[in-house]
């Protein structure tokens, strides 16, 4: 198969927690005598991957982060000439690691309080997301008020991935029968596993823990830009990390303005650091910058 090979180098695009668990296993285990994975091992008291309970979103958030750090540092190394870095949900922190804005160890211990804010708020109250496909922003509005007014339940757009898919996050009966009306209407409908109501308001609950870890981190100015899918802005600096941060338990994903705003930093594609390729998925159905398979990126 012949492929066009790229000169410029891509951008980097880090995806959030649903992402290809055996694709995870292979990555950890082939480092496990690296700093990161070494500690990471530790604090989940394991020495293979295959023991990890991935579905237990304290485990499977720094997992997600390890495995995408030590996947692009293995293909481009840790001082490459990136044009541009963003992430979608979590990937966000993997995005800011990557760029140089936050200490790797620094950001898994950051992760680890992700995982555990997202299981309180989940036991305080059951929560679920819901990924919509193929209807129109209306219809989902419709079906989102539709479960609201029935349930008495908090639902709201918590990611905007690109035309006709938004996902939704609040109580869990809302969010089962909003996706079940949406299914009526035509719409191909995802429950994503994670406990944890990410870039939800429910998530107030948990806000003023995870200000505080939040603000017990060392932020640097980034060596790469970082495109922030909270509000599509470009960041060179570190000034407004941590506030930024902060907003990004509550607010939603967009990710669809985050890609535009990628390319309008310079970049021309976009690679999916992983595991896996649910962001390269994500951009098949629209949008601003392609992302480019593996064997696409120059060899040097």
């Amino acid at each position: 198969m012949n492929l066009s090979i790229r000169k410029e180098p891509p951008g980097v695009a880090f995806p959030g927690q649903a992402v290809d668990r055996r694709a995870v296993d292979v990555i950890l285990d082939a480092h496990r005598d690296e700093p990161l994975v070494r500690a990471l091992f530790d604090r989940l008291d394991v020495t293979r991957a295959a023991e990890i309970d991935f579905h237990d979103t304290r485990a499977g958030q720094p997992c997600t982060y390890v495995a995408g750090l030590l996947s692009v540092w293995r293909r481009f190394g840790s001082e490459a000439d990136t044009p541009v870095t963003l992430g979608h949900s979590l990937g966000e922190m993997t995005a800011l690691a990557y760029s140089g804005a936050l200490d790797p160890l620094d950001g898994l211990d950051l992760m680890f309080t992700l995982g555990e804010v997202g299981h309180e708020q989940d036991l305080l109250r059951p929560s679920k997301l819901v990924v919509l496909m193929g209807i129109g922003v209306s219809e989902v509005d419709w079906a989102c008020r539709l479960a609201v007014a029935e349930t008495g339940g908090v639902l709201e757009p918590s990611g905007f991935n690109g035309p006709g898919q938004i996902i939704l996050c609040g109580d869990a009966k809302a969010a089962q029968l909003a996706g079940d009306l949406a299914k009526e209407r035509g719409a191909v409908v995802r429950m994503l596993p994670i406990r944890g109501a990410y870039h939800c308001s429910l998530m107030t609950e948990v806000l003023p823990r995870w200000r505080s870890a939040v603000e017990r981190m060392r932020f640097r100015n980034p060596r790469i830009p970082v495109v922030s899918s909270v509000d599509a802005r470009l960041r060179v600096t570190a000034d407004g990390l941590a506030e930024l941060l902060t907003r990004w338990l509550l607010l939603p994903v967009r990710w669809s303005e985050a890609v535009a705003a990628a390319r309008e930093a310079g970049a021309t594609a976009l690679w999916d650091a992983g595991p896996g390729e649910i962001l390269r998925d994500i951009s098949r159905r629209g949008s601003a910058l392609a992302f480019l398979r593996t064997e696409e990126l120059e060899v040097s």
